[in-house]
């Protein structure tokens, strides 16, 4: 099974694909593939970045600042040039984001529904940063691979069960009513 994982920050895009036989391995996968796009090294321009498990890379500017055009020019990389690991993106059996804020209504890996995606844009203020991006991601890849399963993991989730003395903030209640609460990340 090829994972394709995308991990979209407020200023760059990491994405990696592994490959995970039958058996769970006894230790970390090491990826087939890395990319990294960064957008803050110069106004106007991406930086793409990839390697892939055969020690070819690539480093090259991607002109514009368009999120979704970078986005599937490194998932081109993928199938295309020297840093090519599959013969098409068909291969991808699965795609995993990481996105930071799933409230208090996801506390496991969830799969990416239409109202998945309206909970990570209703959730928008309370991480601008992040949840807008990492919509972004996901928006990107269905345009892409339309019919490749997605799945999202919160950060969020990583501490949603910490007792509800150390969730609440010393703040007005109705600040916890409105869905601001600790949650154990950044």
């Amino acid at each position: 099974m090829k994972i394709l994982v995308l991990n979209a920050g407020s200023s760059s895009q990491k994405s990696c694909l592994y490959e995970l036989e039958k058996k769970l391995p006894d230790s970390p996968l090491k990826p087939l593939w890395e990319a990294k796009i960064d957008w803050t090294k110069k106004s106007g321009f991406a930086v793409l970045k990839v390697e892939n498990n055969r020690e070819k890379s690539l480093e090259k500017e991607l002109p514009g600042t368009e999120k979704e055009k970078a986005i599937a020019q490194m998932l081109d990389t993928l199938y295309q040039g020297e840093t090519a690991v599959l013969s098409s993106l068909q291969e991808i059996d699965v795609v995993g984001h990481r996105v930071v804020h799933g409230g208090s209504r996801y506390r496991k890996a969830t799969i990416v529904t239409p109202e998945v995606q309206a909970t990570i844009k209703s959730l928008f203020p309370l991480a601008p940063e992040h949840n807008p991006i990492n919509l972004e991601g996901i928006e990107a890849v269905e345009k892409v691979l339309p019919n490749v399963r997605q799945i999202v993991v919160f950060d969020t989730a990583f501490h949603a069960e910490i007792p509800l003395a150390a969730a609440v903030y010393p703040l007005p209640y109705e600040f916890f009513q409105q869905g601001i609460r600790r949650y154990g990340f950044h």
